[in-house]
């Protein structure tokens, strides 16, 4: 039997002429049956399955962003948070350390207020001030403006500097 592909008119037309041979041949079962499966409903089309969730997908519907627009880390990685949200809650949604990671960097209300230690600070550092580097005496700093995790300066406890190890 040869197939015949076109339209639907010469399909159905190719069909009847079909059965009708084959009921003159005496095949009346298989005509029966070509009749059934041409009135038969076509099948339902089969869904894609989806395939595994990439990491940049998982990353998304987290509702985190995908980075790809870092040098440092070509193949892209998952930056915690994305721009919107930030900066509807006042920060700024910026690259942040040496490896230029974003991060959404917000303002700390005492930015900059006069404190001795880091309990007197909301972000929990007190700076020493940069003119008073190489001093040991007990002195004052300035609470530390923003969360960004690799904020460098040297900290002052109880109004004295002490080692200070930097995020990045």
């Amino acid at each position: 039997m040869r197939i015949v592909e076109g339209n639907k008119e010469m399909q159905i037309q190719f069909m009847r002429n079909t059965l009708k041979r084959l009921v003159w041949q005496g095949s009346w079962l298989l005509a029966l049956a070509l009749t059934l499966t041409a009135c038969a409903a076509p099948p339902a089309p089969v869904a894609a399955t989806p395939g595994p969730m990439t990491e940049a997908a998982r990353c998304t519907a987290a509702g985190n962003t995908w980075d790809t627009d870092n040098h440092r880390i070509p193949q892209g990685y998952c930056a915690k948070g994305s721009a919107a949200p930030c900066q509807a809650a006042g920060g700024q949604w910026q690259r942040v350390c040496m490896m230029g990671t974003l991060a959404c960097v917000q303002p700390y209300a005492d930015a900059n207020k006069v404190c001795r230690t880091g309990t007197d600070c909301e972000g929990r550092r007190c700076l020493q001030a940069a003119d008073a580097r190489g001093r040991t005496e007990p002195q004052t700093g300035r609470c530390i403006a923003n969360n960004n995790p690799c904020y460098f300066g040297i900290n002052l406890v109880n109004g004295q500097p002490v080692p200070t190890a930097v995020a990045d």
